[in-house]
């Protein structure tokens, strides 16, 4: 709810809008506003399949 109220939405808006309305504004105005955590990186991180050096590890 507070996260709600920081981008804009009114004590109003949450008697109007469903819960799904909510979180479906709440990651659009994260897309649109927020950079976005997985920028950092600059390349994908790309899957491998496990060594038994990965499984002796673990």
């Amino acid at each position: 709810m507070v996260g709600a109220l920081l981008r804009g939405l009114t004590l109003q808006d949450f008697e109007t809008l469903t819960v799904g309305m909510l979180v479906d504004y709440i990651g659009t105005y994260n897309g649109a506003n927020i950079p976005h955590a997985s920028s950092r990186h600059t390349e994908p991180v790309r899957a491998r399949p496990a060594s038994q050096q990965d499984y002796d590890r673990f």
